[in-house]
């Protein structure tokens, strides 16, 4: 994130300055001006791939955005980044994927995952196996430290009855229970895997009924989803998906909406029939447990338009109804006029006193902290997390705190409140009266990390979050961006805060006190509860880098490492959100290598030493292109960070130890030029989705990334030298930009790039040794069909948002770069019926055949050839609902491996054999599956394990070591059916053995 980068500034000092302004407040400033530009860009660019009806939905919201965060960090360019690459979300759009994953979990139910076994052992060789991450050794972040994260956390909910009954909803890997929450490792399994969508916003038990749960749907800033579904037997089944739609009262502006993003959600204690879900686009309730729901008004200070509310709290009932506050933001000004720059997004507090029903304004009642006591002026708060303690006999004197964003610098803090009636009325009691008081008792070295109650540092619409200990109302917890605070006189005139942990712990300008250094708690909070126990109390925290407990959070004196310890309880949660994957291929003999670029949880390296669902982080900030590429003995790996630069690291430096290594310098950072003046492209920038492509063909290790403009070729050279630079491939694609690229792994020099407005570029003969500037690139026409026969593809007859780029393995009678396949993550509804996601082109892409066939009407994010198909006949598509084959070159397609949840993948490695097949998820890891095992022997093998067109020692050995095997075999080495080359059982037997030999030392 943010902070990474300015880490890796001190890492790499010499390189980073070159691309941006050192200081942390210079760096803050570009970083704002240059994401703007580039979504402004993209917004502006011919081949642009927002649909027109949508530009102006994205042009207002990011007028909002732009006072919601007016210093822009890495959370909101990847808000920005995935909504150029991946659309603007629709309903449509997400309706449809629960109705094709509800459709595709009934028509391939004998493959839909089972109850979890051991990972990454013992399983079928025609089942996916899930490779975690599931533990690290280490993390590296420019310093190293032994933790142990997992994916981001958006609730916790505890069984009263049985309190080691837990459940945990994530933003992508949906829920996850254990029957053992107090050990400490406990045991998680996923309930949630055929719902289709795993970003779940927020959770709710029923507190007379901890079986039945709910779910809202759509995380509120990655995934959309805006239904809420429901499970009455603890995640064994779960009812049809409910959406959250609306049309306000005509006195309030008659607005009918529809929500995507889930952010609260509560259950009635007094009456569980009513439930209360707080969205983006308003407060949805509902009295028959879920069945319907109604739309509620939020009156404010001024004009409005759909409120965002952001947390819920219960005050305690009177006569059986409950009563409750919320927390929102809503466009208002005080005399009731459009809104403006200075008066967006205004934060407002609400309260009821009938189960939800109504609602009243504390902010139009000035119950709020307003520092110059005018009424007339709104108070300076955006963004306002709320939080109760236990109803006292009095509800109307229930305690609670908020921790609160301002409105005029939206990505600072407001300050903390607290109420004493009820949420009624509020003080400022953050320490100074001012809304950013120091904590006390405790000094940072450095002061730009936690030294004062401005927790959020620079995300407070991001990361906000406070929690009141149910058995002590002075006893408070919250949570930011870099630190937790906590405080044990909540109810004093001038409560003392203090820093509980640090995101990382023995980097000694960040987390050093004068007590010493804080515990580690993974960075950017999003939920906190303080569980009460048979023995004392348990404090829960949920954040980017999953669960944290802690039981002496509250102890009173000094707070440091040896005082205070924070429990992470993330071992065998594979929820982390993947953006791409690296491997190593069986034909190279390094199979066992595995790495991927994780959401806030960097560049994960596989430690095969621990165990096989064992990743370590070796990069920091966010992990997003990943390759690896090898050539004889020769390898060379890449990762990169976003926004930012590609690292590289060559395994076989003796100076690095290998890249398994949480040292400095083990990976190298090369920053692609950006400006004409140094051999880039005018106008150029580094790109938040940072692609990187291995070259796997050629006579040694290379690599490809990618700008917004341009293609850059990074070649390896010998050795333990360092002359490593990045080469600018042909002219900059300027008409167009970058989205994804292609490299063949059969023919040395072709390259292909998915880019913006439906259209590719491809280039052939551009072999390591061919120089740079020499290749040039062909675009092709619009991947579309002419619908209306009028002679052109136009309008919604093409599919923007193009995704990948693929070539065949066999080129015989093919030039090389005229045939390949092309994908789409085309929001569902915005292209014309017919117009499908997966095309191919035999002709460079002068015309296109639609092969989308029966996928189902999801967003593809990645299609490849099986490399081991010599009639490029297989296709493997990776879909927002998991991975699907094709054996005719996409006439048909059928949902492949069984196990695999409906999860977004979002890239996959194929091997040279057909042998592996790895892929990466955003929610639920990476997975592999070995596809040649279950493959039928419809023609004999030929022997060529490796596909290097001969047959040679590799050869034999692979054949000798899979004697014995069929495609029911269950363990390593599994069946081959390349290596099965005579008979008619599928087997590997001696008479295959005999005849490799007799065909030794010749051609396949």
């Amino acid at each position: 994130m943010r902070r990474r980068v300015v880490v890796s500034m001190a890492v790499g000092a010499g390189v980073l300055a070159l691309a941006a302004p050192a200081s942390v407040r210079a760096y803050r400033t570009w970083a704002e001006e240059q994401r703007r530009l580039r979504f402004e860009d993209f917004m502006q660019q011919p081949g642009e791939d927002a649909p027109p009806q949508l530009k102006a939905e994205v042009e207002e919201e990011l007028f909002e955005d732009s006072y919601r965060e007016e210093d822009i960090d890495d959370a909101f360019a990847r808000w920005m980044a995935h909504k150029a690459y991946w659309g603007i979300p629709t309903a449509q759009g997400t309706d449809t994927l629960l109705a094709e994953a509800r459709a595709e979990s009934e028509r391939w139910a004998h493959l839909m995952p089972r109850a979890p076994g051991l990972k990454g052992l013992g399983q079928s060789a025609n089942s996916w196996v899930n490779l975690g991450p599931t533990d690290a050794k280490f993390q590296y972040n420019g310093t190293l430290y032994t933790q142990v994260d997992s994916g981001r956390l958006t609730n916790i909910a505890v069984d009263p009855r049985d309190q080691n009954v837990a459940y945990i909803s994530t933003s992508g890997g949906g829920v996850w229970k254990t029957h053992d929450f107090f050990a400490p490792d406990p045991t998680w399994h996923p309930v949630t895997e055929t719902l289709g969508n795993l970003a779940v916003g927020d959770m709710a038990m029923d507190p007379q009924d901890p079986d039945t749960l709910y779910l809202g749907l759509g995380d509120f800033t990655d995934l959309p989803g805006g239904q809420v579904v429901k499970t009455t037997n603890g995640g064994s089944s779960w009812g049809t998906p409910v959406a959250l739609s609306g049309t306000y009262p005509a006195g309030s502006g008659g607005l009918t909406v529809r929500a995507l993003r889930v952010r609260a959600m509560k259950v009635d204690p007094s009456a569980p029939n009513i439930l209360l879900v707080g969205t983006e686009a308003g407060l949805y309730r509902s009295t028959d447990s879920g069945a319907s729901f109604q739309l509620l008004d939020l009156p404010n200070a001024g004009t409005q338009t759909p409120d965002t509310v952001w947390t819920i709290a219960y005050t305690g009932q009177v006569n059986g109804v409950s009563r409750w506050a919320i927390s929102g933001t809503a466009y208002a000004t005080p005399t009731g006029a459009a809104p403006t720059a200075s008066t967006a997004v205004q934060g407002d507090i609400w309260v009821s006193t009938d189960a939800g029903l109504t609602w009243s304004s504390r902010l139009v009642a000035n119950g709020l902290p307003d520092f110059d006591n005018n009424p007339a002026t709104l108070t300076d708060v955006s963004h306002i997390a709320l939080a109760s303690g236990t109803a006292p006999e009095d509800a109307t004197r229930t305690v609670l705190f908020a921790l609160t964003g301002k409105r005029s610098s939206v990505a600072d803090g407001a300050g903390i409140w607290r109420s004493l009636d009820a949420g009624n009325t509020w003080q400022d009691v953050s320490g100074n009266g001012q809304g950013n008081g120091q904590i006390r008792n405790m000094t940072f070295l450095d002061t730009s990390q936690c030294v004062s109650v401005n927790v959020h540092n620079g995300q407070a619409w991001y990361n906000s979050t406070v929690a009141v200990d149910p058995g002590d109302d002075n006893r408070v917890i919250l949570g930011g961006t870099y630190c937790g605070l906590r405080t044990i006189n909540g109810l004093s005139n001038q409560p003392i805060w203090e820093a509980v942990s640090h995101w990382l712990p023995t980097y000694t300008d960040g987390s050093t006190t004068d007590d010493g250094l804080l515990p580690y708690v993974h960075a950017d909070w999003h939920v906190t509860q303080v569980l009460r126990t048979p023995t004392g109390y348990m404090v829960l925290a949920g954040s980017d880098g999953g669960l944290f407990t802690s039981t002496n959070v509250f102890n009173p004196g000094k707070i440091n490492q040896e005082t205070v310890t924070w429990r992470f309880p993330n071992r065998g949660l594979a929820t982390h959100l993947m953006y791409n994957v690296a491997s190593g291929d069986p034909a190279a003999g390094n199979q066992f290598v595995a790495f991927a670029g994780l959401q806030d949880n960097g560049t994960r390296f596989r430690d095969t030493a621990s165990s096989p669902t064992t990743f370590n982080q070796v990069i920091g900030g966010d992990g997003i292109g990943v390759a690896a590429s090898r050539v004889g003995e020769d390898s060379i790996y890449w990762g990169s960070v976003q926004y930012s630069s590609t690292r590289w690291c060559d395994p076989d430096d003796a100076s690095t130890n290998g890249c398994n290594q949480g040292i400095s310098g083990t990976w190298r950072t090369l920053i692609p030029p950006t400006t004409a003046a140094t051999g880039g492209c005018a106008g150029d920038a580094t790109t938040f989705l940072t692609k990187v492509m291995a070259v796997r063909s050629g006579n040694r290790p290379a690599a490809i990334t990618g700008t917004t403009f341009g293609v850059f070729r990074l070649v390896g050279t010998p050795v333990g030298t360092d002359r490593r630079q990045w080469q600018h491939l042909g002219a900059c694609i300027t008409s167009n930009q970058v989205r994804a690229l292609g490299v063949s792994a059969t023919v040395d020099g072709l390259y292909g790039v998915a880019a913006s407005g439906g259209r590719f570029r491809i280039m052939s003969g551009c072999t390591l040794d061919t120089p740079a500037a020499s290749c040039t690139w062909t675009q092709t026409n619009l991947m579309g069909v002419d619908l209306n026969g009028n002679g052109t593809v136009e309008g919604t007859e093409f599919p923007t948002f193009t995704s990948s780029v693929d070539f065949p393995p066999n080129h015989t009678g093919i030039t090389p770069g005229d045939m390949f396949v092309g994908s789409s993550v085309a929001p569902s509804g915005t292209l014309a019926p017919g117009v499908g996601r997966v095309f191919l082109t035999r002709n460079r892409g002068t015309t296109w055949q639609n092969i989308t066939g029966d996928l189902p009407d999801v967003p593809v994010n990645v299609v490849r050839f099986d490399l081991s198909d010599t009639t490029n006949q297989t296709l493997f598509a990776g879909t927002d609902l998991g991975v699907y084959r094709s054996l005719n070159q996409g006439a048909t397609w059928e949902r492949y491996g069984a196990g695999l949840p409906l999860v977004k993948v979002t890239d996959m490695f194929v091997g040279r054999t057909g042998g592996l097949l790895r892929v990466s998820t955003f929610g639920r890891g990476m997975w592999e599956i070995y596809p040649s095992a279950t493959a039928e022997r419809g023609v004999a093998g030929n022997g060529d394990y490796d596909r290097n067109g001969q047959l040679d020692f590799v050869d034999l050995l692979a054949t000798a070591n899979r004697l014995g095997t069929t495609p029911a075999t269950v363990a390593k080495p599994y069946y081959d059916w390349n290596q099965d080359l005579v008979g008619t059982a599928n087997a590997v037997d001696e008479q295959d053995l005999s005849k490799l030999l007799t065909r030794y030392g010749g051609r396949p």
